[in-house]
């Protein structure tokens, strides 16, 4: 054993353990800003009760105006319009296929899982007596 070996390892990782830290230090002010912890607005009204079943007044924030939301819904439209409808047949064909494999999975598990589990009957550790044949 090379009794140089661990005085080597010591200084790298007190290197990466520094360089860790440092990198995690930087990013915990930004974490922070990230996960807003502020109380909603409207859990906040001191002796009331928020009403799920009633609609509330104004919600918090800025509402788009009519301008804003047809431009939006615009622009939505047109990237819709621009996906290859090949695209879309091919995931529907994939479907189909996958939901006929399960369907067929599906109607045959049952009995073959029984008959699996009916072949074992009399065998020691035989999963569930109750399905044998009386």
């Amino acid at each position: 054993m090379n009794p140089t070996g661990p005085k080597r390892c010591r200084p790298a990782s007190l290197v990466l353990m520094l360089a860790l830290s440092v990198s995690l230090a930087a990013c915990s002010q930004q974490l922070s800003k990230t996960f807003d912890t502020t109380p909603d607005p409207e859990l906040d009204r001191p002796g009331e009760f928020p009403n799920i079943n009633v609609a509330g007044g104004q919600p918090p924030g800025k509402l788009m105006t009519a301008d804003e939301l047809t431009s939006t819904t615009a622009g939505l439209k047109s990237k819709a319009s621009a996906n290859d409808p090949r695209t879309a047949d091919a995931a529907r064909k994939a479907s189909d296929a996958s939901n006929a494999a399960l369907e067929k999975t599906a109607a045959t598990h049952a009995k073959k899982t029984l008959s699996e589990i009916q072949d074992r009957c009399g065998e020691p550790g035989a999963a569930d007596a109750t399905k044998c044949p009386q």
